[in-house]
Order: C-alpha cells, then sequence, then structure tokens
C-alpha cells in the first residue's frame, strides 16, 4: 500500500483533491445555472438561494457575488450590494465592469467620494468604455457639480454620438441648472435617436413649463399617459401650478374693483371725508390651489402696482397722473391673512387722505383708479410650486389674471 508521503502516495493525493475541485465547481455552476432560470422567471429569492449555493462550493465565484449584489441593490440593501461587489474587486482588480459596479453601489448610497474614486479607476482602465464617464456625470449632476458633469457628457457624446441617453442626461443636467432653452434642445434630441423613452418627454414636458410654453408640455403630457403614468402624473403635478382664479368682491371690504379712474378716494370708504384720515381697505383674492399659509401672509410676497399692460389695462387710463392729487397706495400691503378651506387671501392696503380735502369748498380730496391696481403674488402653494406667471396678477379691469 503507498504511503501518501511517497511519490505515488502524493499524486494520488493531489488527484483526489484536484478531483473534489471539479466537483465542487461543477456543483457550482449548476447552481448559478438554476439561478439564471429562477432570474428569467423572476424569481429572485429563488436566485438568490441558488447563488449563496454556489458560493458554498467556490467563495471566490465573480459571477455568484455579482448577481447577488444587483438582487441586493434592486431590493434596496446597498450596504449588502456593496459588500458583494467590494468582494468582486478585491478577486480581481483589473475588472472594469466590477469598478463600475461598485461605483454604481456607491452611487446609489449617497457615497458620492467612494463612487468616484472607483468610476475614475475604472476610466482609466478602459478608456474608450463610456460607462464610467457617463456615470460620473449624472455623480457630478447628482451632486450640483454642474461644470464637471456637462464636461463629462460632452466627452462621452463624442464617443457615443447615437447613443440617446448621453444628450437625455445632458438635459436633465441643463433642466437642474435653469437652462431650460439648452434642455429642449437636448432632450427633443434624445426622442430623436430614442423614439420610445418617457423619461425624455417628462423632462422635456418640465422644460417647456419652465419656459412657459403650456401648450408644448401638454402635448408631452399626453404622451406620457399612454406610456407611463407615474410620469405623467410627475408631470401633471409640475404643470398644476398655482394661480390667481378672480378677485371676489363679495369678500372685499371698503374697495370697489369697478371703480373706474379720477374717482375720489372717499368713494371707497366715507370715513376718508375729513383730513390727515386713514382707512384699510381689504381686497378677497381667491387662488386655485392650496397654498402655503406662511408664502401667503408674507407681505414680501406681494406687490401693489398701477396697471400698465395690454392685459392689465393702463392706469388712469393713461393719461398723466398728479401725484399731488392722486392717492398713493404702498407696494407692499399692511397685511395678509389666508384661508386655507376656501383658498382665499384678504390682502389688507392702507388707504390715507390728505389734509386739504374740504368737501364744503369743492375739495374732493385725493382720487384714485382702483380698476387698475394691481395686485401680484410671487409665493408658493402647499406642495412648494411657484405660481404660474401667465395668472399671478389680476386688477378690477381685467376679465381674468394676468
Amino acid at each position: 500500500m503507498a504511503d501518501m508521503f511517497s511519490s505515488s502516495g502524493a499524486d494520488a493525493f493531489f488527484s483526489v483533491n484536484e478531483n473534489i475541485q471539479v466537483q465542487r465547481s461543477q456543483v457550482a455552476q449548476y447552481a448559478i445555472y438554476k439561478a439564471a432560470t429562477y432570474l428569467n422567471d423572476n424569481k429572485k429569492d429563488e436566485a438568490l438561494k441558488e447563488f449563496k449555493k454556489a458560493l458554498a462550493f467556490d467563495p471566490q465565484n465573480a459571477t455568484a457575488h455579482t448577481y447577488i449584489g444587483k438582487i441586493y441593490q434592486g431590493q434596496g440593501k446597498i450596504a449588502e450590494a456593496i459588500r458583494e461587489f467590494k468582494t468582486v474587486v478585491q478577486n480581481d482588480r483589473t475588472s472594469v465592469t466590477a469598478r463600475n459596479n461598485l461605483g454604481n453601489a456607491y452611487l446609489q448610497a449617497k457615497q458620492y467620494t467612494d463612487a468616484e474614486k472607483e468610476f475614475k479607476v475604472a476610466a482609466r482602465m478602459d478608456p474608450i468604455n463610456p460607462v464610467a464617464d457617463y456615470t460620473l456625470g449624472i455623480l457630478y449632476t447628482q451632486t450640483d457639480r454642474f461644470r464637471e458633469a456637462e464636461t463629462q457628457f460632452n466627452k462621452v457624446a463624442r464617443v457615443s454620438p447615437r447613443d440617446g441617453n448621453v444628450p437625455y442626461s445632458m438635459g436633465v443636467l441643463y433642466n437642474k441648472m435653469g437652462r431650460p432653452e439648452d434642455a429642449v434642445k437636448q432632450l427633443e434630441k434624445a426622442l430623436r435617436l430614442k423614439k420610445d423613452f418617457p423619461a425624455a418627454n417628462y423632462e422635456l414636458g418640465a422644460a417647456y413649463a419652465k419656459l412657459g410654453d403650456t401648450e408644448k408640455a401638454l402635448e408631452q403630457l399626453s404622451i406620457l399617459k399612454s406610456k407611463d403614468t407615474g410620469l405623467a402624473n410627475d408631470l401633471s403635478f409640475i404643470l398644476n401650478k398655482p394661480k390667481i382664479a378672480y378677485m371676489d368682491a363679495a369678500n372685499s371690504k371698503n374697495f370697489n374693483q369697478l371703480l373706474p379712474p379720477g374717482k375720489p378716494l372717499w368713494w371707497l370708504d366715507p370715513t376718508l371725508l375729513f383730513p390727515d384720515t386713514t382707512s384699510k381697505a381689504t381686497i378677497a383674492i381667491q387662488f386655485t390651489n392650496e397654498m402655503d399659509l406662511a408664502s401667503v401672509i408674507n407681505p414680501a410676497n406681494w406687490e401693489i402696482s398701477r396697471a400698465k399692460s395690454t392685459a392689465g389695462g393702463y392706469y388712469n387710463n393713461t393719461l398723466p397722473v398728479d401725484s399731488s392729487k392722486e392717492a398713493l397706495i404702498n407696494k407692499r400691503p399692511f397685511s395678509v391673512t389666508y384661508n386655507p378651506v376656501t383658498r382665499l387671501a384678504s390682502v389688507v392696503i392702507t388707504l390715507q387722505q390728505n389734509s386739504t380735502i374740504d368737501i364744503a369748498n369743492g375739495d374732493q380730496g385725493l382720487t384714485i383708479d382702483a380698476s387698475h391696481l394691481v395686485f401680484k403674488f410671487t409665493g408658493k402653494d402647499a406642495a412648494g410650486r411657484q405660481m404660474d406667471t401667465s395668472a399671478d396678477e389680476v386688477d378690477g379691469y381685467a376679465l381674468k389674471p394676468f
């Protein structure tokens, strides 16, 4: 009988050991095959068990670690995903794919410094592969490093000029930068390169909304309704900006919004028949949306002015105003209250009479053109949306807000 330490015994030992390793590898491969079958059927829990079984027989198996990481990533278990991807990188530091996978997991975890490091390594390892550079652009967009993001996307565009994802990401970047005109150009290009692209339709609709082109934004909304209900709802939310609905004469006090130019100030409130008297007038303004209370009651978000537009008309019907005879209304209201149930704001202004009024001797005091007194609101609604600039002003002359 051969001793295991003899030449023939050692050969036998290594032969048996090699056979065991082959068998373990075969079992691991079979487990991976079964896991792939489960993944095709979207049975991720069963697939995860098989991948873990594969690791029990082949602890360094890159395929198993990678797919376990991807399953964890899809389940939102980012720390576990990072652990799996780090194992793959540690076992094979030359794998660009492994670096990108780890970088993406770090990015999802908002560990931006670690993510940037992995993507930069991957980009150096394979300069022709645009994945790392592209994802760096996304990272820079998310972290408001706009110039660097733009540089990355331009770099990728030169390598992959027919990839619709690149102009799409540039459109997202430009929307975030407040450059909707540039965003529109990029997003239209993205949709030419990639016809079925709901995310681009959404961003394009958002860009049009920022430009105030509601008609084109609604076109994108119509497209999304048949392609992606979730994105359609998101775009609809953006488009549903708050507006002023109308001036509510019934709930106003000491203010006649139809009073034409040149009428005595005391017509609004008879207490102003006497010299140097002051009075408070309340103008009730109805909103279309539920508004943010703090925003509405802040006088700094309101501006009162004399109309000077086609929509709002022209104060005093464009005739010169005698500043010594015309009532002066402060630019900001005295105070504002808001009823969240009725969505009605009550804007209080101060009316002040001069010292020379003498009705008995024919001096009617100050005059006012109440119908051309414009009330503008620049705040936000309860959802944080800014006012629709097509309906954030109102006066008594106009038939509708403007």
